[in-house]
């Protein structure tokens, strides 16, 4: 990593600064809505492993994509789709950056600008959502959507149409026919789409990547960080069209190098979020910002409450771009002391870890590092009831 290049990024747009205490107020006001039991899908009963007691699977999904979404900002941009530059409009998530994963008969969150009909569709026809709508600040709309029985197995878009138009995301709904109790995820990190590097370019050996990662055996791709080189909305235009030649669910964070302005949320909205696969909940935080977690900023809480959130699950698994010793103390005792984490993911460092480096700090959390796959590596994951074991990484494209 560049230092001279993080401390150029770091002030990009002044004025992010200075919105920054009312997004805070945003996030805040969203959360104390969302956290409420009406705002939490129950979707299946499950067994705590580690306490033998049964408690019901709360899947919140994407909780903070918002505060790029100050409405009167929305209503003067005008967008009401994935439009042609890539940004996101009137349907905020699920995405093909954070999607949603459920079997037919069950439910997902869905957040848009203002409440319409929606509906799954893929090249095998189309199925009406019935949804439960609550409103959020700011005059979003939350909406907990039933796939009807009937869905079968397979990617699909989710469509809305409201007053005349239609809003589309690609690849952001899953429906499988189970959630097995063994599966393999396959990781990606620092594809660095942008930077002049080697004899090919960054985009062609993602889109390289992502097509061995297509035939293989993995259930779906999560993406850690350095999505972009220098975080310009080009760059991001580049790395969504890679992205959607994936047939896997494909889940994303930013990493340092996404830091310019509100580029990375225009696209993917949700810094910090969580996701489950069957049994095993994963939390997504943001290494965008240049202090992770940092103690004055809002992320913190919002790390405190997914943590709670996720605590039922079989496997806790953190996906985040980098870790910092100098991180926000109170998320470290949160994620690594108070209760820590099974497992955590990152990339950052363009190796390895080596033998004495796979524990984070605080001794209690098992840590794996993929080598950057702009170098052309991934890393899969065998996870089972015997834990998450990390296979060595592999160089699966050329970059020559």
């Amino acid at each position: 990593m560049n230092t001279k290049a993080r401390r150029d990024r770091r002030f990009v747009l002044p004025c992010g600064s200075l919105l920054r205490p009312l997004f805070w107020i945003w996030d805040f006001g969203f959360w104390i809505l969302c956290c409420r039991e009406s705002h939490i899908p129950r979707e299946s009963k499950i067994q705590n492993p580690k306490s033998k007691i049964h408690l019901e699977r709360r899947c919140v999904f994407a909780p903070l994509a918002y505060r790029l979404i100050l409405v009167p900002l929305l209503a003067a941009s005008g967008a009401v789709a994935r439009q042609p530059d890539g940004t996101l409009g009137l349907i905020r998530t699920p995405n093909d950056g954070i999607p949603v994963m459920v079997l037919p008969g069950t439910t997902f969150e869905t957040v848009l600008t203002s409440q319409a009909a929606l509906r799954l569709a893929n090249a095998g026809g189309q199925y009406e959502l019935s949804v439960e709508w609550n409103a959020l600040p700011g005059g979003l709309a939350n909406g907990r959507c039933t796939v009807p029985p009937e869905t079968p197995e397979g990617m699909y878009a989710i469509e809305v149409s409201v007053n005349g138009q239609t809003d589309r995301n690609e690849r952001a709904v899953f429906v499988r026919a189970s959630f097995p109790e063994s599966y393999v995820v396959a990781h990606l990190t620092d594809t660095h789409i942008g930077a002049e590097r080697g004899k090919r370019s960054p985009s062609d050996v993602l889109r390289d990547a992502i097509n061995v990662l297509n035939g293989s055996e993995a259930a779906f791709v999560v993406i850690t960080g350095d999505l972009t080189d220098g975080g310009e909305i080009a760059q991001f235009q580049e790395f969504l069209r890679m992205l959607d030649t994936s047939t896997l669910p494909t889940f994303v964070c930013p990493g340092n190098h996404d830091r310019q302005g509100l580029n990375y949320e225009s696209f993917f909205g949700s810094l910090t979020y969580v996701f489950w696969f069957g049994r095993d909940g994963y939390l997504c935080f943001d290494t965008k910002d240049f202090t992770t977690a940092d103690d004055l900023g809002p992320q913190d809480t919002y790390l405190e409450i997914f943590r709670r959130l996720i605590k039922p699950a079989r496997w806790s698994i953190c996906l985040t771009h980098r870790y910092e010793p100098d991180m926000g103390m109170r998320s470290q005792i949160v994620l690594f002391i108070d209760d820590p984490l099974d497992h955590l993911i990152m990339g950052h460092w363009h190796r390895a870890n080596e033998d004495n480096e796979k524990m984070a700090p605080w001794g209690a959390t098992t840590l794996t590092v993929t080598p950057a796959t702009v170098d052309g590596f991934a890393r899969m994951f065998d996870i089972s009831g015997k834990g998450v074991k990390p296979r060595p990484p592999q160089r699966i494209v050329g970059t020559e």
